[in-house]
């Protein structure tokens, strides 16, 4: 169904009904705040729903109301695979519920509901053993949210190990281009324009999937207004303000060129984190540029043609979904997700939406790693790679990216030693000057490069140990 509660939209909210009583009441209730309140998108609520609606027969073939249940029953119903008609009792304590995916997702789902019912509607529960299912995340879980649903899995009964998972590419240049040429070849090019705006977010400034989602025009707006060389526009505050105005788009975007050429590489917005709290994301000048043409332009037509044709509000998000009474109007991170890795299942490259995210990480780890080893030689700490790592990209660990630095070290066996330039203009000759070395028949432009080195007066710069150089 698609409707609203209270002025909240409830797109596509499932109902839980059974062919003898019709509607149960306790799980759409439940079903109801999670589509709701708590901003569940309507296929999680629906595969929750479906769960309880499972549960709730199977307690019924055992003759028991939904708040009679307690954690031997929980048990049984895992141990049967979670069926209606499980036929599996557990005899003893150390029965093992098997520890599958799906086991373990209608495991929260459960454990969601009677927390929902006990701890925010003050039911009473059935104890089992001194515990209600409702307080088993307590006991049995390490929670690390507001919700059950979302916590890790500790099963005291007995648990088997985690099995390993294949850890999915990270997507070089080559996949890059060749995704987003697929992503730009879209017959609708709005969406091509608002993809690859989105993907390049990943791609070249890190940004989750979470604050590509949220990041809105105040903020971003915000993030060129606090740059020093913007404030220095005549009447800054009003060109902000009245961005849309021709005059002040030309303006706007001359300012976003004078700061990249006067060295300025970013600017700084801020954007929703995981745990609910914010985090700034560095969007490099030359596609900042590209974003707020963007908002000028594409995203005003689906302003004009979806949103006020139809009498509704656009949110402050950049990016906007066609389907305007779902997530508010704004195009979700599952949607992003769900494009993304789509296109890279067609185009068989090993990689996701996330994984975007990766590899610019990587790149922060191969950069801070090269003037490591530039610096202190084989005196060059992993350590410091990592932590200023962490800082950058804002992580709480710093091992949770040795797999990047491990990722740049095999690429170097690979492929040879970087040498570093200051100057950015520099760098397309360097590697003119690299590749032709690399080639079978390059004595002679070798020895043609050594005479041209000592006409200049240089001499060769050798340090023990040091196989990197800052040039």
């Amino acid at each position: 169904m698609d409707f609203h509660v209270d002025g909240i939209p409830a797109s596509k909210m499932p109902i839980a009904v059974n062919d003898a009583i019709g509607v149960i009441v306790v799980l759409q209730a439940y079903i109801l705040e999670c589509c709701v309140r708590a901003g569940d998108h309507w296929r999680t609520a629906e595969k929750h729903g479906y769960t309880l609606c499972e549960w709730y027969d199977f307690l019924q073939q055992l003759g028991l109301s939904v708040f009679d249940a307690h954690e031997g029953h929980l048990r049984n119903f895992l141990l049967g695979g979670g069926k209606r008609s499980g036929n599996v009792v557990a005899l003893g304590k150390i029965a093992q519920v098997p520890r599958t995916k799906t086991n373990l997702a209608k495991l929260k789902a459960i454990i969601a509901f009677y927390d929902f019912w006990q701890n925010k509607r003050g039911k009473i529960l059935k104890s089992f053993r001194g515990t209600t299912i409702a307080d088993i995340p307590e006991n049995l879980f390490q929670r690390e949210s507001r919700s059950a649903s979302k916590a890790e899995l500790n099963f005291s009964m007995a648990s088997q190990a985690r099995k390993s998972k294949r850890r999915v590419g990270t997507p070089d240049d080559d996949d890059w281009d060749a995704v987003i040429e697929e992503v730009l070849s879209r017959q609708d090019e709005n969406r091509a324009q608002t993809y690859y705006l989105i993907g390049s977010l990943a791609r070249r400034s890190g940004s989750r999937g979470l604050g590509i989602h949220g990041l809105t025009i105040p903020e971003f707006l915000k993030g060129i207004c606090s740059e020093k060389l913007f404030k220095n526009t005549p009447n800054h505050r009003a060109v902000i303000k009245n961005y849309l105005l021709p005059e002040n788009r030309v303006t706007i975007v001359a300012a976003l060129q004078h700061m990249g050429r006067n060295r300025r590489k970013f600017i700084y917005c801020d954007v929703p984190n995981k745990g609910g709290d914010t985090v700034p994301i560095a969007i490099p000048i030359e596609l900042a540029i590209e974003i707020f043409d963007y908002i000028c332009t594409r995203r005003q037509d689906v302003v004009r043609m979806r949103f006020l044709k139809n009498n509704k509000k656009p949110p402050d998000n950049v990016f906007l979904s066609y389907k305007t009474s779902q997530a508010g109007g704004a195009l979700t991170q599952e949607a992003m997700g769900n494009f993304y890795n789509k296109i890279f299942k067609e185009l068989e490259i090993d990689g996701t939406f996330h994984r975007l995210r990766a590899a610019f990480c990587q790149e922060v780890v191969r950069d801070l790693y090269i003037r490591e080893r530039a610096i202190n030689g084989k005196a060059w700490l992993v350590e410091n790679v990592l932590e200023l790592a962490r800082k950058l990209l804002g992580h709480k660990n710093p091992h949770s990216l040795e797999h990047y630095l491990n990722a740049v070290l095999a690429e170097e066996a690979l492929f040879g030693d970087p040498v570093m330039v200051e100057t950015p203009e520099d760098v397309p000759y360097i590697r003119a000057i690299a590749a032709r070395l690399n080639e079978p028949d390059s004595d002679n432009f070798r020895e043609a490069l050594l005479w041209f080195i000592e006409e200049q007066g240089l001499e060769p710069i050798s340090e023990e140990g040091r196989r990197y150089a800052i040039c």
